[in-house]
């Protein structure tokens, strides 16, 4: 009987060390995944500030052979204070890769500070760690007056015409059935004529 026993717990334990070294060549190949990250757009972004980012934030995971990914986490997080942007309200989004091992998360809009500032990216795989910084700038857009500059020339081009033409510009008096020209002032296809 105690031979039973002893065979019966020698065939456990050389169980017990297979799983154990299977279960390590498993953890092994885990570890050699090479997980690696790459920016593929929205690095320098100029975002305009309280406006949804023109360009759209994206990364990609791949492994040492630049196989992607798919199914990876990966985490964006936005300063928490000055310069910065949000994800839908929150300053940290969480996502799984697709197929081609990108991640693009949706609705990234900076907030009204003016400035430079580096968006934390982390990606996890199997127990393997890639992480990477993404660079923004969130800018004003300053506000042109040239169009205002154009229609008060225009109106006073058209005024001073109208003054010329009607006997109003001081200089002698016109004939009532002498020919004049009528001005025309164009801006690229729309024209303003004086009175006939």
């Amino acid at each position: 009987m105690i031979e039973n026993i002893s065979t019966w717990l020698l065939r456990l334990l050389i169980v017990v060390v297979c799983l154990m070294l299977e279960s390590r060549g498993i953890l092994d190949a885990q570890s050699e995944v090479g997980l690696r990250l790459q920016v593929m757009q929205g690095e320098g972004n100029r975002n305009t500030v309280g406006q949804t980012a023109a360009v759209p934030i994206a990364v990609r995971v791949t492994d040492r052979n630049n196989e992607p990914i798919a199914g990876a986490s990966v985490v964006f997080t936005a300063p928490d204070k000055g310069a910065s942007g949000d994800f839908d309200g929150e300053i940290s989004f969480r996502m799984l890769t697709d197929e081609k091992g990108m991640a693009t998360p949706k609705n990234y809009r900076p907030n009204r500070v003016e400035g430079r500032y580096p968006i934390l990216v982390q990606a996890e795989y199997l127990g393997e760690l890639a992480t990477g910084i993404m660079v923004q700038n969130n800018v004003v857009v300053k506000k042109s007056h040239g169009k205002i500059i154009a229609i008060v020339a225009a109106a006073g081009a058209v005024g001073a015409a109208l003054a010329a033409t009607s006997g109003g510009g001081g200089g002698g008096s016109t004939s009532p059935s002498a020919p004049s020209s009528v001005p025309t002032i164009s801006f690229g296809t729309a024209s303003v004529t004086g009175p006939r």
